[in-house]
């Protein structure tokens, strides 16, 4: 009787030591599952958050560089034009770039927190009033039209500081850039190390937890697929960023900060082989008419079809960029006769071209650089811009719209 119940103690005790391990067991996978569920979707939300806040900032940074740019070149404009109410008009939009400058770096210096990118913005703050003081003092001097103390200041002082000031932007973007790379590859990591984790885990399980096993294991497997395709938007997010850096929206052409690296590459080319290139600088003439009379989507319409002819106009290892509002650039490797291709250029150019507002019948001013010579491509655009602006003193072509 004292063995039976002894017995049936130690059964029961037997029975409750099981029970307590499965509870245990099942306790202690509940924990993991839920902590899993909870570090995933916390990572979920992160990248999400980082994903928007950092492509906020690389946006920001690259209305900067577009602001910037627009300032500094109404500045450049009003040295060269000669039409006082030209002059004037280009002031006005001097100043409107001068908000939208001031505007955009109050949005950045909010959002920018982490000490890396702080220094960039500290790089601009040095910079920012030794180049608004010398642009003020450029402006006043165009407007007593006291154009060579203008161009010195230009030449010798504004377009240092102006590069100084577009590399402090890029350097910027690139580190904004390298973060969401960086949370990319976290991602990817965090759910690959998490679906290992519980497939190990799982296979230790006993036959009643086998279930629960395999159904957090497929909650693993849609979540580390959500990660996996966070990533995936990640690195899409960051070529199309990288895409628009360096393209204009309105033509799809390279933009100018491309232009100058294909030109960087061709220069350093040229010294290292003795290969020649060609650069032209290319203007619309009169394309202001076509604004006024037909309005800004006809002329939006024209840069498009003006885009597509250069195009077509030169072989594929060249390069043609827009770099101003309706100024284009065009780099041609080995060419033997510069006015030969220019002809080219213009008779593409030159055909009627039938917008939805209208038909026009575009011309345009080229001027010629050769390279690689011993400048840079400042010095290189600024020789074409200059052979440009002389051709074009000489006529005055008007559009047929």
């Amino acid at each position: 009787m004292q063995f039976s119940q002894r017995v049936k103690r130690i059964g029961g005790r037997l029975v409750n030591a099981i029970t307590l391990a499965f509870v245990v067991l099942l306790a202690g996978m509940l924990v993991v599952v839920a902590n899993s569920v909870w570090q995933n979707q916390r990572l979920l939300d992160e990248l999400h958050h980082m994903t928007e806040e950092r492509a906020q900032r690389i946006q920001l940074a690259s209305d900067l560089l577009e602001a910037a740019y627009n300032r500094h070149q109404t500045m450049v404009n009003q040295v060269l034009t000669d039409d006082p109410f030209e002059r004037d008009d280009l002031l006005m939009e001097y100043h409107r770039w001068g908000h939208s400058v001031g505007e955009v770096r109050a949005a950045l210096d909010e959002r920018v927190t982490e000490p890396v990118a702080r220094e960039r913005l500290e790089e601009q703050d040095a910079l920012i009033p030794e180049i608004v003081e010398l642009q003020d003092e450029v402006v006043d001097l165009a407007s007593r039209d006291e154009i060579e103390p203008a161009m010195a200041i230009l030449s010798e002082r504004l377009f240092d500081l102006d590069r100084e000031f577009d590399a402090s932007i890029e350097a910027l973007r690139a580190h904004e850039r390298a973060q969401m790379e960086a949370a990319a590859e976290r991602a990817r990591e965090v759910g690959a190390n998490t679906q290992r984790f519980m497939l190990v885990f799982g296979g230790g399980g006993v036959l009643f937890a086998l279930a629960l096993t395999l159904v957090t294991r497929r909650t693993l497997v849609a979540m580390h697929h959500d990660l996996r395709e966070q990533a995936s938007r990640l690195e899409e997010a960051g070529r199309r960023l990288e895409h628009e850096a360096t393209h204009d929206p309105l033509t799809g052409l390279p933009n100018r900060r491309a232009f100058y690296r294909r030109l960087e590459d061709a220069i350093e080319r040229g010294r290292e082989t003795g290969e020649t290139f060609s650069v032209a600088f290319i203007d619309l003439d009169h394309f202001k008419p076509v604004n006024d009379r037909l309005g800004h989507a006809a002329g939006d319409e024209l840069l498009g079809v003006v885009a597509r002819r250069l195009e077509e106009a030169v072989p594929e290892t060249a390069c043609v960029a827009r770099v101003g509002g309706d100024e284009f650039a065009v780099l041609l490797a080995d060419e033997a006769s510069p006015d030969t291709a220019g002809e080219r250029l213009k008779a593409a150019v030159s055909r009627p071209a039938q917008l939805a507002a209208g038909e026009v019948t575009p011309a345009m001013t080229l001027g010629w650089a050769d390279g690689p010579g011993d400048g840079d491509p400042d010095t290189l655009l600024g020789r074409a811009d200059r052979e440009m602006y002389a051709r074009k003193a000489g006529r005055t072509p008007t559009p047929s719209l």
